[in-house]
């Protein structure tokens, strides 16, 4: 945010005004977090040393910052209604509106599993687990929120393909998977990261193994912005760890990465059906447009590519017996899948003659997109 915005108020389309609002309750909500996992921190050394550890459904065991999130949610909601009355149509048109649908989806998806996830409810340990997740998504959204201030948020109309009724749930179910999607990933994240660190500063890794997998993290999507930020903050909080003669020992670094495993296939269950209803959308929705259900479009084969990864997934977890860093591996290569296909996409050579390519504000919507050319319908008139 910054100050010439909030003095330029009265100048700002609503939309917009509610996206201000959603970053402060982002910020507020990465303060609580920090704060929360503060008391959760306490709390874990406690019941380590054999103190008291936190009841379910103790004061202890919820996070204030979760008050911040689903305001956050719900401020969302409304900058996106906004837009809607701004434009007349489903606000994801162009690259602003899809990512500001994208960081609504953030907010949604990690209220969602903050529930259904119950992370909370484990123990001050699993806390400030949550808090950390909470921290990171949050963190993102405001991320993702300066980037597209600089993206044009001119109105544009929606070609004639775009005009229909599955426009709305194959864009909301396709975003929200991603989402989910990609807060799975984190988890992953913070499992390799806390693999490689507690190598580092706790010898329970071998050195081939620690460079292996410090490897593996810089090929993690958003490397600048999410991966080596997170990476060294989780240093600091390792070393603290250390020197205070806190951090866990083997058994118990053990038994968070199995719990790190189980709670990212826990989320990976809740975005994967989104992710698969979405296919399903489009395909009924091209067949109406374009009277082929599969057009072999470069679009469609990398959200199919990506879809066939965590199909994989399921068959090596449930057949294959994978756990822990096979599995987390394979998880990261289908968020990595959806990073190509979601932002990466644009800028593809094959991708300048696909059908897809709504939300660039430099490109004219192709003939498939408008319906057939004035020369090929007058022959056909004749």
């Amino acid at each position: 945010m910054s100050l010439a915005e909030w003095t330029d108020w009265g100048q700002l389309a609503a939309s917009a005004r509610w996206v201000l609002l959603m970053e402060v309750c982002c910020a507020v909500g990465v303060l609580l977090a920090f704060l929360g996992a503060r008391g959760h921190f306490v709390a874990a050394r406690a019941a380590a040393g054999g103190g008291a550890s936190d009841a379910p459904g103790s004061s202890a065991g919820r996070s204030p910052a979760v008050v911040a999130l689903a305001a956050g949610t719900a401020v969302g909601l409304a900058s996106l209604w906004a837009r809607y009355v701004e434009v007349n149509h489903f606000p994801s048109q162009t690259m602003s509106e899809v990512l500001t649908v994208f960081c609504v989806a953030l907010l949604s998806s990690l209220l969602v599993l903050h529930f259904a996830l119950g992370l909370h409810r484990r123990g001050p340990g699993w806390a400030l687990v949550d808090d950390s997740m909470i921290v990171i998504v949050l963190l993102g959204v405001l991320g993702t929120v300066a980037h597209l201030r600089g993206l044009s948020t001119a109105q544009r109309d929606l070609p004639p393909a775009l005009q229909s009724y599955w426009f709305a749930p194959h864009i909301v179910a396709l975003i929200f998977s991603y989402a989910t999607l990609g807060i799975a990933g984190v988890i992953c994240l913070v499992y390799f990261i806390t693999r490689f660190w507690s190598g580092v500063l706790h010898g329970g890794q071998s050195r081939g193994g620690q460079w292996l997998i410090l490897g593996a993290l810089t090929l993690i999507p958003f490397l600048h912005v999410v991966t080596l930020p997170v990476l060294a903050l989780s240093g600091v909080v390792f070393w603290v760890l250390v020197r205070r003669g806190s951090m866990p020992d083997a058994a118990g670094l053990a038994r968070l990465e199995r719990e790190l495993d189980d709670v990212s296939f826990r989320a990976f269950a809740v975005g994967m059906p989104f992710l698969t209803a979405g296919l399903w959308m489009g395909a009924f929705w091209a067949q109406e447009a374009w009277a082929n259900y599969w057009g072999w479009d470069s679009k469609e084969n990398s959200a199919l590519i990506t879809w066939l990864i965590y199909v994989v997934y399921i068959h090596l977890r449930m057949l294959g017996g994978y756990r822990g860093a096979k599995a987390m591996s394979v998880l990261l290569g289908g968020a990595f899948s959806i990073f190509i296909t979601f932002q990466v996409f644009g800028y593809l050579p094959d991708s300048q003659k696909s059908l897809h390519r709504y939300t660039d504000d430099e490109v004219t919507p192709q003939e498939g997109q408008l319906g057939p050319k004035p020369e090929a319908q007058a022959s056909v008139e004749r």
